[in-house]
């Protein structure tokens, strides 16, 4: 996943932070590579990475940086999908010990709430761990 950042400190030779705006889904529906046409993400909050500098990149320059698309995916896989599957889970496995449809439905919900903490802790996690890479890949200037 490409996008547009700026760096705001060099920590090493190697080594920068950028600061880059989050971006939703719908960024790449745009091919800009910024969420700036989507009315929803137009005051997304910009987060301030490390990424490989490779490339040179001084203090204030805005560079195009890329990150590992396919970690991303299943990440995001991960966050949306959990809850639903464990609600139908939890739906089925009510239904299987012979519960009332209400209770079978309570169960779902459980799943689907279990779902959204695994999901939460999930994110956490990753966020604590800083696992999402980036490196510069151009300076525009």
């Amino acid at each position: 996943m490409k996008q547009t950042a700026r760096v705001v400190r060099i920590d090493s030779p190697t080594h920068a932070e950028v600061m880059v705006r989050r971006s939703s889904a719908c960024a790449s529906a745009h091919n800009c590579g910024s969420c700036d046409h989507c009315s929803m993400m137009e005051n997304a909050p910009e987060i301030i990475v490390k990424a490989e500098n490779l490339c040179g990149a001084k203090v204030g320059d805005t560079v195009t940086v890329e990150s590992s698309s396919a970690k991303v995916l299943r990440v995001a896989a991960f966050l949306y999908l959990s809850p639903l599957i464990l609600f139908f889970a939890g739906y089925f496995v009510g239904g299987a010990f012979k519960l009332s449809e209400g209770s079978a439905i309570a169960a779902g919900v459980c799943g689907f709430a279990l779902g959204l903490l695994l999901s939460f802790g999930l994110d956490r996690y990753h966020r604590s761990r800083k696992n999402l890479r980036f490196q510069i890949v151009s300076v525009e200037g």
